[in-house]
């Protein structure tokens, strides 16, 4: 991991010699060979970071790498600040008395900077001696040009779905089928038991989405216990998916009587799953608010614990997971390390010979064996490389531990993909996280390399492919509109790895009272993740803190405690309730990249200040529902790329005078009247979402979308009256109409803005909510040649006869009508819809002919 560090140092150490240049000046020679210094320790640290696993001396060796790179960090950093800080000027007339004072303290800076660094310099050169005491090498000599590998091009994606891949559970599957379905007609617990890695959550996933399961129980809630589980949490999130809404009850009671009632008379299923021994009482707690009525209702709990499974049901019998066998085994790996390819045509003997001597140093086990499968699938079939993995293995694996090969896969991973990897220990046990979220925050670290193609959040997305491919993640969903991971999730065992790793490394420090064991502090970290703190008294957070994350923490001055950390890149509070402002002195956080207050749902006021923060790129403030405007200052920041608010809060969008080159995301403003003088200089935008609160549109949306070349994204809300549907929208108001992927329309869209022409071919996703169109919309959105996703939600139509014609919407795979309060007729013809995998229909209460579901040859969910 200190090459990671020692990388990202000198990549930083390079751009500041170009864009901080003015910044910089007295010691940017100083700067430039520091940076040559920690260029040429590079060469060695690939070598060393492996052999101190096994080497106390070449550990200890890295560390001092690692911390003096850390060093280097802080002293330019901190130099920066200093500077910026001495070139604001104050008006008024003591504008000339500060400015000389300041050039005088900024001479001793740099004096002082300079010294610091020449030191810091000196001492690299003092242990980069000392690498040969250690027989540390340079690999790169030996490889002729390197070992680490680049970002690999971007490839087609290939949906790939988990659960597919595992081998022998169709057996445990029936059996498990059969215990929920017909054990007993009083309510159950069906227990799956095994070790960390053998896949019960898998196991119970599939029997979660299995037809039968589906068909029998009118309600299915699945939820995740883990280790610090609270009790009223998990009530409510049951309350949630059983009822479709969150009210966020506070009294146990109240919950309990809630969903009592709203289980009553219905036959249901509820996934535990991930419970441990110190969180079964929360089986005991649960009884009181699950009713029992004799109908089949059943309990599905995950555990590694033989002790949990016979607690939660006394008469129920365990289902124990076995490992698997040596056939087993070797399918798995096989199928990972050839994803998507024909094992009978490409996997050859002697590879057959070399994974059945890897399955027996994986000890059989699922999670070792999709790990390492993983890792040969980025090796390529050469017979060599699969040879080289099995003698690193021989040596590395000492009595079939999972987390030795956990570590070797890490130990292959370029430094980038360490850093991307070890970031996901931030996030709390069990989460699901998005992918642009993590994307964005990867960004904001500086841990993706920048290419030549594409752009940077392009070859973020191919970061989280290859740690998905390598099975380092878990693919949670894929978006329709390009078949991108949208969600992934980390395997408990892996997350485990990762924690450990990065307190080892210091690259992050996780702060979880009130479970927090007090003989093991979290230690020092560049970066620090909050988890369910009671409070702050106690904690010792290094000063030079990079980011800082929080999740589920009420804390109204939280952002005052966050204020004293100058040197932070990414600063995340979107699990943090109670704040209502940001303080002023947010402006000395020049290097800031990333704000996220999306959780801050009590936040009123942004300060004007935040316009000093020159580097910030995301600004997500998508559920701070109290916040109505943001400062002007805000769009005076050229770096901008994604801005992410409230689509109900009516916040309006940038002046016409913004130069914005950078933004990406702009989404949902209101559309301010003065656009009609001008528009904001935005064209780099794809993601776009707008909101009009007054009818003549067109002088400002055909305008502005003759200039988004690079739109891929297009929402827009409108208010008025019903109206009736067009054919199309002009496609002079979209000259870049091939570019676009995905659309939506909230509200009634005037057909005389848009008068009758097509929609943009390349539509994927399209959404259209209260727009309340008086004539049948299927007949135009059919003809969109690449919609995968449709929604009409909120009275969209107001008609009451819907048809779909044979041989429309060719590409469309899933559906959603939801509250369609008029319609009482929907017609399916033969051969529509083709490749529809998803209908959802909620509260058409009016409907009385629905289709022939029959005629989708490929409809798989059907939720009415």
């Amino acid at each position: 991991m200190a090459e990671a560090a020692v990388s990202f140092v000198v990549d930083k150490l390079g751009n500041l010699l170009v864009e901080e240049l003015i910044r910089l000046h007295g010691v940017n020679d100083q700067v430039e060979r520091l940076r040559r210094e920690l260029q040429r320790m590079q060469c060695f640290l690939r070598d060393a970071d492996t052999k101190r696993k096994r080497d106390e001396r070449v550990k200890h060796w890295v560390k001092e790498i690692r911390e003096v790179a850390y060093e280097a960090e802080d002293v330019i950093d901190t130099f920066i600040i200093n500077a910026a800080d001495t070139h604001r000027r104050r008006p008024g007339v003591f504008r000339f008395l500060k400015s000389c004072l300041r050039a005088t303290t900024d001479v001793v800076g740099r004096h002082r900077a300079s010294a610091q660094i020449t030191a810091i310099t000196d001492k690299i050169s003092e242990i980069s001696a000392s690498r040969i005491t250690y027989d540390i090498r340079n690999l790169e000599d030996e490889n002729g040009g390197g070992v680490e590998r680049r970002v690999p091009a971007r490839r087609p994606i290939v949906p790939h779905v988990e659960d597919s891949d595992v081998v022998a559970f169709d057996g445990h599957m029936s059996a498990l089928v059969e215990q929920l379905l017909h054990h007993s007609e009083k309510r159950s617990v069906v227990s799956i038991v095994g070790i960390g890695g053998l896949g019960k959550t898998t196991l119970a996933r599939k029997v979660y989405n299995s037809i039968d399961v589906k068909r029998e129980f009118g309600i299915r809630v699945w939820i995740t216990v883990s280790q610090d589980y609270e009790s009223v949490k998990l009530l409510n999130e049951i309350l949630e998916q059983v009822r479709g809404y969150n009210e966020k009850l506070e009294q146990r009671e109240v919950i309990n009587e809630k969903l009592h009632d709203s289980l009553k008379e219905k036959r249901y299923l509820i996934v535990m799953d991930d419970v441990w021994r110190r969180s079964q009482d929360v089986l005991e707690e649960m009884k009181a608010a699950l009713p029992d009525e004799k109908n089949g209702s059943r309990v599905l709990i995950t555990t590694r614990d033989i002790d949990v499974a016979r607690y939660a049901d006394p008469n129920a019998t365990p289902y124990e997971l076995r490992l698997l066998t040596d056939v087993e085994s070797l399918e798995l790996l096989l199928k990972k390390a050839f994803a998507n390819q024909d094992l009978r045509v490409n996997c050859t003997e002697d590879l057959r010979s070399i994974g059945q001597k890897l399955v027996k140093l994986c000890g059989n086990l699922p999670l070792a064996l999709v790990v390492v499968g993983g890792l040969l699938s980025m090796r390529g079939m050469q017979y060599s490389e699969w040879q080289r993995v099995l003698e690193t293995m021989s040596w590395h694996v000492e009595g079939k531990k999972c987390m030795d090969i956990l570590s070797l896969s890490y130990e292959d991973l370029p430094h980038y993909l360490k850093s991307c990897f070890l970031y996901l220990a931030a996030f709390p046990e069990d989460s699901i996280i998005q992918a642009d979220r993590l994307i964005r925050l990867w960004i904001a670290e500086g841990f993706i390399p920048r290419q030549g193609r594409g752009t940077i959040e392009e070859t973020a997305e191919d970061c989280l492919e290859e740690l998905a491919q390598r099975c380092m993640v878990q693919v949670a969903s894929r978006k329709y509109t390009n078949g991108s991971i949208g969600s992934c999730r980390v395997h408990d065992l892996l997350r485990e790895f990762a924690v450990s790793e990065a307190k080892e490394d210091a690259f992050l420090a996780i702060y979880n009272n009130p479970n927090q064991d007090a003989t093991s502090p979290p230690g020092p970290g560049r970066r620090a993740a909050f988890h369910n703190l009671d409070g702050l008294q106690g904690l010792t957070i290094p000063p030079n803190l990079r980011s800082l994350l929080a999740f589920d923490m009420e804390h109204p001055n939280f952002s005052d405690y966050v204020a004293q950390f100058k040197l932070l890149r990414v600063i995340d509070l979107s699990g943090v309730r109670g704040i209502k402002s940001l303080p002023e002195e947010i402006k000395a956080m020049i290097h800031l990249r990333y704000l996220g207050l999306s959780g801050c749902t009590e936040l009123e006021v942004i300060p004007s200040s935040i316009g000093h923060l020159q580097n910030l790129e995301t600004l997500d403030v998508t559920v701070a529902f109290s916040l109505n405007k943001l400062p002007p200052t805000l769009w005076n920041i050229k770096k901008l790329r994604h801005v992410l608010l409230v689509a109900t809060a009516g916040v309006e969008g940038p002046p016409p005078s913004a130069d914005l080159p950078n933004l990406q995301t702009l989404e949902t403003v209101v559309v301010p009247k003065s656009w009609e003088g001008g528009l904001p200089n935005i064209t780099s935008v794809r993601k776009l979402g707008l909101h009009f609160d007054f009818q003549d549109r067109g002088k400002i949306l055909s305008p502005l979308l003759q200039k988004l070349h690079h739109l891929l994204s297009l929402t827009v809300r409108t208010t008025g009256e019903a109206v009736t549907m067009p054919s199309g929208i002009d496609t002079s108001a979209f000259p870049c109409h091939h570019h676009i992927q995905e659309m939506r329309l909230n509200g009634p869209w005037y057909s005389t803005t848009v008068g009758s022409h097509e929609f943009p071919p390349h539509l994927v996703e399209l959404s259209l909510s209260r727009s309340r169109l008086e004539h049948d919309p299927m007949p135009t959105l059919e003809k969109l040649q690449n919609l995968r996703a449709l929604e009409l939600r909120n009275n969209a139509f107001s008609g009451k006869k819907m048809i779909c014609s044979a041989g429309g919407f060719p590409q469309l795979q899933t559906l959603t009508l939801y509250d369609l309060e008029q319609l009482e007729e929907w017609c399916l013809e033969a051969n529509a819809m083709p490749k529809i995998t998803r209908v959802t229909m909620l509260g058409c209460e009016a409907l009385k002919v629905v289709p022939e579901f029959q005629r989708l040859p490929n409809l798989q969910e059907l939720q009415l």
